[in-house]
């Protein structure tokens, strides 16, 4: 599974997992941290989005 690291405004860490690829798009896993929660959310998102957010370097392919 692909992780993403999200750029955000603050300091607190952000990551989207791919889940599943599907005809156009994909199926994400996104966590939010937080000092002392967790917001996990399941959201899809399309190709043409996806493609955009990696060439802007809002979102960056983290190492395995």
């Amino acid at each position: 599974m692909k992780q993403f690291a999200i750029k955000g405004y603050d300091s607190a860490p952000s990551v989207m997992e791919l889940l599943e690829e599907i005809e156009n798009g994909f199926i994400v896993r996104i966590i939010r941290t937080r000092d002392d929660w967790e917001d996990v959310s399941e959201e899809f998102i399309s190709k043409d989005l996806f493609e955009t957010c990696l060439r802007t370097g809002y979102i960056a392919e983290m190492s395995a």
